[in-house]
């Protein structure tokens, strides 16, 4: 069903394939990559989307106690690794905990699996094979160093860096074109490799593009490259570890099988390629993908509550028109002042989109859906996220005042997740000098 990689690819995929949580492989990783160790310790800023496990962890296993982004970044390694590989077992492995109306299909692994040998054998500025990999490796682990306050020690000598984690990880690129050696795992790449890390970084944040989190400027450092561009590989060797990303995104719930990377996700995505890819405006590729979005739910997009619904029912990776039902019968039932609010606030149309792109605003919506608190059917617990999550959400968005920080809900995620109930339009809050929404809570 699937082609299959060199021999030499599969010798070194091997440990990947058994699924094993032991902690030999994961060890042989922190050696090769030292830079994984910088997200193992509790200073650390983790993703505050579901909830951990004790037991079973990558980080528990090696060393006695959980930590989030590590077990996140090693997933995102082991599907890599799987996509790479292509083979019966692997998908089996990419899928197995995936709930069967969700499970991605063969077909969609063949294609990621296509997808990235295309990459890995394309000889790219003459990297072998396994410079490819590595070249996907390195990146991987390097996306989220921003969220690692010893790895920012390490690059405060060379100016200020900013808070949000995907901003650090740009100026860490251009740093480090100077500075290699301040990171060893990208001090040893080839030139080439060196090259394409730092030429493909953040051309886009297809999560924020995929939850529609933003305005059309989410597009547009993208568009500018692609005109300027004869090829698209930086784009698409950028998008491959995004899509690996989101597949290992919920590692420090399940290590065995990729949550979330499921084949309404895969279509998503591949739509956001395929339109990426157009030589439209920033505006048109906004347009075209809200469009998707919003027949995939059963919304209209002429008008404003369609088009702020399909926004939340993207954060909320809702993909069916039963969900766009549940979502129109939530917003219903809130107050006319409420609606024009969010309205104001939401509706690509209105021009009040924040220039930078807020964070975290899915975790939030997330970790309210599936809190058992707030309902005990699925039904029940989306319509809260609406009700109670994006009034909060508009309420905050309107007091952000500053241009130069991003708003982060990442506190208000983790509030979401541990006190859903603590989370209303009235709910008091401060926003912080970088941006951080805070919830102070009993």
């Amino acid at each position: 069903m699937f082609k299959r990689t060199a021999l030499l690819l599969f010798l070194v995929l091997m440990p990947y394939l058994h699924g094993s949580l032991e902690e030999d492989w994961v060890l042989k990783y922190t050696e090769k990559y030292p830079e994984l160790l910088l997200l193992a310790n509790s200073e650390v800023r983790k993703t505050e989307e579901g909830c951990q496990i004790e037991k079973g962890s990558d980080s528990v296993a090696l060393f006695g106690k959980q930590y989030v982004e590590f077990d996140r970044t090693v997933m995102t390694l082991r599907v890599l690794h799987w996509v790479i590989e292509g083979s019966d077992e692997a998908y089996e492995l990419f899928t197995q905990d995936q709930p069967i109306q969700l499970k991605l299909s063969p077909e969609s692994f063949s294609e990621l699996h296509f997808q990235v040998t295309e990459m890995i054998e394309s000889g790219w500025e003459g990297l072998s094979q396994e410079e490819m990999i590595q070249a996907l490796e390195v990146a991987l682990i390097l996306g989220d160093m921003g969220k690692s306050e010893k790895a920012r020690l390490l690059f405060d000598p060379h100016g200020g860096f900013p808070f949000d984690h995907d901003d650090f990880h740009e100026l860490m690129l251009i740093v480090l074109q100077s500075y290699p050696e301040l990171l060893p795992s990208f001090d040893k790449l080839p030139r080439a490799a060196k090259m394409l890390l730092s030429q493909s970084a953040n051309l886009a944040h297809y999560g924020h593009i995929t939850h529609l989190e933003g305005g059309n400027g989410m597009f547009t450092k993208l568009v500018d490259h692609l005109r300027r561009e004869q090829t698209p590989f930086y784009f698409n060797f950028d998008l491959m570890v995004h899509l690996c990303d989101v597949a290992g995104a919920l590692g420090h719930i399940n290590p065995r099988s990729s949550l979330t990377y499921t084949e309404s996700t895969h279509r998503s995505l591949q739509a956001v390629k395929v339109a990426c890819q157009k030589e439209a405006s920033e505006q048109e590729l906004y347009d075209t993908y809200l469009e998707l979005r919003a027949k995939q739910l059963g919304l209209k997009t002429d008008a404003p509550a369609g088009r702020v619904l399909t926004r939340i029912g993207a954060m909320l990776r809702l993909y069916c028109l039963a969900d766009g039902k549940i979502l129109e019968e939530a917003f219903a039932s809130l107050n006319t002042k409420l609606k024009d609010e969010i309205i104001a606030q939401l509706d690509p149309k209105q021009g009040n989109l924040h220039e930078r792109t807020p964070t975290y605003m899915p975790a939030m919506l997330i970790n309210l859906a599936n809190h058992e608190q707030l309902g005990n059917s699925r039904e029940e617990r989306v319509k809260q996220a609406v009700t109670r999550g994006v009034p909060f959400l508009a309420k905050a968005l309107r007091a952000h005042t500053d241009p130069k920080h991003r708003l982060c809900f990442n506190h208000a995620a983790g509030v979401a997740k541990r006190e859903p109930q603590a989370i209303h339009e009235a709910t008091a809050f401060e926003i912080d000098l970088e941006g951080m929404v805070q919830i102070s809570t009993p």
